[in-house]
């Protein structure tokens, strides 16, 4: 399953014997197998735990995971970082994201990942985003714009000066970008 370092181990313990009832540690993957995925760690009562998830027993707290996210959480280390008085647990989960398609992926697939792992993140410093709403047969790239994009009177030149020379440049078969967002929303616009 993960790994739990004696610190984090030995924290989480100490964080148990300060509860009044008994509890557990419920770990999930949010998103998994997407470029997005995201680990997170919640008390839980063992009690109330669904029969599709499996118990791991630590020193001085139990541990459940759905089965769902055992493959995810495989060679998972958990750790304590120490920041001065503060303390946090953190978890490098490799296999919680999955791998970036191939060469031989379809396009969508491509194109998609590179929407979430490059092209949002950067449009999300402006509350924006963009998703793919489908790529025609003449190979159009059409974007959905949200957030702080929808609207924006700045997203002609974002999609032409980047977004559609990222995609083209990444890959050739694509003939156009096409954006088909109602813009005239402009509630939450990044102006």
């Amino acid at each position: 399953m993960f790994t739990i370092s004696k610190e984090a181990e030995t924290y989480i313990a100490d964080l148990f014997a300060e509860q009044s009832e008994e509890l557990g540690l419920k770990v999930e993957v949010e998103k998994a197998g997407t470029p997005m995925a995201n680990v997170t760690f919640n008390f839980c009562r063992p009690a109330d735990m669904h029969k599709k998830y499996e118990k791991f027993p630590y020193k001085g707290f139990d541990v459940y995971v759905a089965v769902t996210y055992i493959e995810p959480l495989e060679g998972a280390d958990v750790a304590l970082k120490i920041d001065g008085t503060s303390k946090k647990l953190t978890i490098t989960a490799p296999n919680a994201k999955g791998d970036a398609p191939g060469k031989d992926s379809p396009l969508i697939e491509k194109i998609q990942y590179t929407l979430l792992t490059e092209i949002s993140p950067r449009l999300a410093s402006h509350g924006g985003y963009a998703e793919l709403v489908e790529i025609t047969d003449k190979k159009e790239v059409v974007l959905n714009f949200g957030g702080g994009c929808q609207g924006c009177s700045s997203v002609a030149i974002t999609l032409k000066d980047g977004i559609e020379q990222e995609l083209m440049g990444l890959y050739p078969e694509i003939i156009a970008i096409l954006d088909v967002t109602d813009h005239t929303n402009r509630e939450n616009a990044y102006m």
